[in-house]
């Protein structure tokens, strides 16, 4: 995959540049207020890094996978129907992954960085911790036992997180019948909210009927204030990337780990009459 992929690296990393100073100008003409500088550098570092750590920890990614591979009692053919099935297994694997990231203290350890963005905008798709590689194989081993080829599930994955980039902005609004399918950017806007009504909402990678089917569905319905419920952390990348194991090894209760969505227990709100949709002009 790397060989296929590689040689179109630049053009990619090109395409996202693009599409995020699109969003910038937009942000400017419009008024918007979803950038801001320090934290636009802040993300942008942690992408950097992000990228850096995915060479670190490829091969340990590939090992874990080939060997649990080794101990399918049969390995599925290589076509497109294998793909598909591994793709819907793999998005299926990351709903429960980001589920009890959100619910289970070492695994909010790595997500806390990533809903410690204050605003929502393209550059805070790759808020990403630089050792989340450590622990995001392990949730994908059903897959290789049952068969699936690890290169399938390696680009599954890779797809998966690359459809969620462009989940990460407010020029979209809500998408009409696609909000019943698929993870949109207005149901991820909700998977970022401090509201109370938002709060462990849409799980979603690229498919939101897990969270329809699990219960854990809400739409756009208010206006989604972003960032952790305790607010602002920092634009110190070192900072943002160690917070969440630094609360876990001075063994913080979850609801004191300056998180996210899920920590904190609140009665059940009562939903607004009025839905709340973005407006794009």
């Amino acid at each position: 995959m790397k060989h296929q992929i590689g040689p179109y690296r630049i053009y990619i990393l090109l395409f996202l540049a693009l599409l995020v100073t699109a969003e910038i100008i937009w942000n400017w003409k419009k008024d918007k207020n979803v950038y801001d500088v320090k934290e636009t550098f802040s993300n942008l570092f942690v992408f950097v890094g992000f990228q850096f750590s995915k060479y670190l920890f490829a091969g340990y990614q590939l090992a874990i996978l080939g060997f649990f591979a080794k101990l399918a009692p049969f390995t599925l053919p290589s076509n497109g129907w294998v793909f598909l099935l591994t793709f819907f297994t793999a998005d299926f694997i990351y709903y429960w992954f980001h589920r009890i990231s959100h619910h289970w203290k070492p695994l909010w350890a790595f997500h806390l960085i990533h809903h410690s963005a204050m605003h929502m905008n393209l550059t805070a798709a790759y808020r990403l911790n630089w050792f989340s590689a450590i622990v995001s194989p392990l949730f994908f081993i059903p897959a290789a036992l049952l068969g699936m080829p690890t290169d399938f599930i390696v680009i599954s994955y890779v797809l998966n997180l690359a459809y969620q980039f462009f989940l990460h902005t407010e020029v979209v609004g809500t998408l009409g019948v696609v909000e019943h399918v698929m993870d949109t950017p207005s149901s991820h806007r909700v998977h970022h909210g401090s509201n109370p009504i938002y709060i462990d909402k849409n799980f979603g990678g690229v498919f939101i009927i897990w969270d329809k089917l699990f219960g854990t569905y809400q739409p756009e319905t208010e206006k989604v204030n972003y960032g952790l419920t305790t607010g602002f952390v920092s634009n110190n990348p070192f900072v943002l990337v160690a917070r969440g194991f630094i609360d876990l090894f001075k063994n913080k209760k979850l609801s004191e780990m300056k998180s996210s969505p899920g920590t904190i227990t609140l009665k059940k709100p009562v939903l607004a009459k009025q839905s709340y949709q973005q407006v794009i002009p």
